[in-house]
């Protein structure tokens, strides 16, 4: 019996292996913080090369051709102003111009020559799996804009929307390994989505004529 007593009290005081116990507790978290970092990093990446995708397409936007519809060629005259103004006049000049019926906001068609020509200078810009449907062209009214008579010159607004990131590692599972909890994979998905971002500039001649 003693004889026993002391193999369990030899057995207890060891510390054989307590290292390799140790190292199967840290290697999980070691491995969520630096794959996290490593993700996180190309997120912000990506997120940043998206906003110069959208600085772009706004630019290009500007000069370019109408993208979602019929747009006014000339600033013209508003209902209440004064019927003696003279053309080349300041539209926020006692708002002078008419406000006009703008198309509505439109998806990048890249299936028009102008659209396929933007999207072909902001694809290689944006994450993976993005589409030119994932880019919103907004056309919208400033009355500081312009003056009576010259060309139409709106706001363009290019925007990015509806598009999900994709983790190349397995973030999910990792946090999960390193909590202990299976159930925490399966709740955790290895996509999130992008914040919407944009991108406004006040259009110039929206390509009155030929386009270079």
């Amino acid at each position: 019996m003693t004889g026993n007593l002391n193999m369990l009290r030899a057995f207890w005081r060891r510390e054989h292996g307590s290292a390799l116990v140790e190292l199967g507790m840290v290697v999980p978290l070691f491995l969520v913080l630096v794959f996290g970092i490593l993700e996180y990093g190309r997120l912000y990446w990506s997120t940043t090369m998206a906003q110069k995708a959208m600085q772009k397409a706004s630019r290009l936007a500007t000069v370019g051709p109408p993208l979602c519809g019929a747009m006014p060629a000339t600033h013209t005259l508003a209902g209440g102003a004064p019927a003696t103004t003279k053309f080349g006049a300041l539209c926020r000049s006692g708002s002078i111009c008419a406000t006009p019926n703008l198309p509505a906001p439109c998806q990048l068609d890249a299936s028009t020559a102008y659209g396929s020509r933007i999207w072909d200078e902001i694809e290689m810009l944006l994450p993976p799996g993005a589409t030119a449907a994932n880019v919103q062209i907004t056309y919208s009214h400033d009355p500081r804009l312009g003056f009576l008579g010259g060309p139409y010159t709106p706001v363009v607004t290019a925007e990015l929307v509806n598009l999900d990131y994709d983790f190349a590692l397995p973030i999910g599972p990792l946090v999960a390994l390193a909590a202990g909890n299976p159930a925490i994979s399966a709740s955790s998905p290895n996509t999130i989505s992008i914040p919407t971002m944009s991108t406004s500039v006040p259009a110039e001649d929206l390509a009155i004529g030929a386009v270079e």
